[in-house]
């Protein structure tokens, strides 16, 4: 009989609560994400509304021109949301890889004073322990008991 409630005792998952400066990271992305999406939105309306200055260059270069600001917006935008969403999945490699990518993205087209905020949300996903063991973690589903579904 003892042998049964130790195999249940292994099987059963504990579930840490997210450390706050994961949280906070989560937080600043989210709002950098937001902020970046609105700059975004106010550049394509500025540029469709001044669509008639590009009419002059043949419709090759015009094409190309959107394009390369629509891959500059998905560039800017894809890691940081990712990041948010891997943060939130528990999953630390893509966590950490989509991090880098953010920092690279921003190194690349927003040199400025998120670069060095970026460079302590990388060294934080990489060193500290309380976050790395909560992104870690493994299993995704919850057993819950009586006490969990009362209300």
């Amino acid at each position: 009989m003892d042998e049964l409630h130790i195999v249940k005792r292994e099987e059963r998952y504990f579930y840490m609560k997210m450390p706050t400066l994961l949280n906070v990271i989560r937080a600043l992305l989210g709002l950098q994400s937001i902020f970046i999406g609105i700059s975004m939105a106010f550049l394509v309306a500025d540029v469709f509304r001044s669509s008639a200055d590009y009419s002059a260059f043949p419709l090759f270069d015009q094409v190309a021109y959107f394009a390369n600001i629509a891959l500059r917006i998905i560039l800017i935008l894809a890691p940081p949301l990712l990041t948010i969403m891997y943060i939130s999945g528990q999953s630390y490699k893509l966590t950490i890889t989509f991090m880098s990518l953010t920092l690279f993205f921003t190194i690349l087209f927003i040199p400025s004073l998120l670069v060095l905020l970026h460079v302590f949300m990388l060294l934080t996903l990489l060193l500290h322990q309380p976050s790395k063991m909560y992104l870690k973690q493994e299993g995704s589903s919850r057993e819950y008991n009586q006490k969990d579904l009362r209300l």
